[in-house]
């Protein structure tokens, strides 16, 4: 079975190629089959020259309305296409793709693990990760943030939401939420100028550069809480899921690629959502569930309240996120090949 994704380590589809890569040349080879990256809305191979006998698909995508013209095609060219979440997997259906399923993206335990409390520094830290634009709710962390880091000095919040693509930080200009104006300057400057804008105290955030995912342990670590209100996830979320198998409490939307890892025993889960219409280059692009900041503030201040059953939510969200493995993922795309492949 080939594998044909980008690699890498900054990155969400270099970093799921690098770890699928490396376990399925670990099984018993599966000969015919490639196992393809679809990383657009148009359902084409990351890899065209891949195209094997039999090839799978993995896709990930929130712009449904983009996605939906190109299902009835895709449907007819690939053998099967596996979503990044149930989510994902229920719009394919509807738009027609009946060879579907759904596996999640893992973690790797040996960076992502449960790790003890961080050390009472007299800070109450709020992290928030993924890179920075619309559909990820970065505007809904700074709205409920203002407000929560002018009640409490000891709060500060931790960033990692570097985003080397223009295009999808321009998408923040939806938000009614911020003040946000774009600038073509380095995203570090930008991000700055925004947090600085929507009076936050830039002595209080920590904005980290990009870094190799095996030392994001280190900044989940030195957090207490992760928010992480997004409007829309076409898969269970790896930031999230590897900040969860920290051991780390997060609030959380609960719609879209969270639900299926989410539940109220291992995060504080928002349920307040009023629907948007999203759009992308000027074009109706889906509906998505919007969470609340109003919400989100109060689950902030839930948390900074009782500390203990913040940690009660943490251990049990490390204990869960144990059951998503890289090598688990492997196996089910092994599974699926070895399948189609006597069919």
């Amino acid at each position: 079975m080939k594998v044909a994704f980008p690699a890498g380590s900054f990155h969400g589809w270099g970093i799921a190629g690098t770890y699928l890569n490396h376990e399925i040349s670990r099984l018993a080879p599966v000969d015919g089959v490639t196992l393809h990256c679809i990383s657009g809305h148009d359902f084409k191979p990351f890899e065209e020259a891949a195209w094997n006998r039999i090839n799978i698909g993995y896709c990930f995508f929130e712009y449904a309305h983009l996605a939906y013209p190109y299902i009835a095609e895709a449907a007819g060219r690939w053998d099967h296409i596996v979503a990044g979440s149930s989510w994902c997997e229920g719009h394919l259906r509807q738009g027609g793709m009946g060879r579907t399923s759904t596996i999640l993206q893992g973690i790797d335990p040996i960076y992502f693990s449960c790790q003890v409390p961080r050390h009472d520094d007299g800070r109450f830290i709020v992290f928030s990760g993924g890179k920075f634009e619309f559909r990820k709710g970065h505007d809904i962390v700074i709205a409920a943030m203002s407000v929560f880091m002018q009640r409490h000095a000891d709060v500060w919040l931790s960033c990692s939401w570097h985003n080397a693509w223009p295009a999808s930080l321009k998408t923040m200009e939806q938000t009614h939420l911020i003040d946000y104006v774009w600038q073509d300057t380095p995203c570090r400057e930008l991000l700055y100028d925004t947090v600085a804008r929507n009076g936050l105290d830039p002595n209080r955030v920590l904005l980290h550069p990009p870094l190799h995912n095996s030392r994001m342990p280190l900044v989940y670590g030195e957090s207490d809480i992760g928010v992480f209100p997004n409007r829309c996830e076409g898969g269970n979320n790896m930031v999230m899921c590897e900040y969860m198998a920290c051991g780390r409490p997060v609030i959380a939307s609960d719609r879209t690629g969270h639900a299926d890892v989410i539940t109220p025993d291992n995060a504080f889960c928002m349920t307040s959502y009023m629907p948007i219409t999203a759009t992308l280059g000027g074009h109706d692009a889906g509906v998505w569930p919007e969470p609340s900041a109003e919400e989100l503030l109060e689950l902030l201040e839930r948390a900074y309240r009782d500390r203990y059953i913040a940690r009660t939510k943490g251990v049990m969200a490390a204990g869960d996120m144990t059951n998503l493995t890289w090598g688990g993922a492997a196996r089910q795309f092994h599974g699926l090949a070895e399948q189609l492949a006597k069919r």
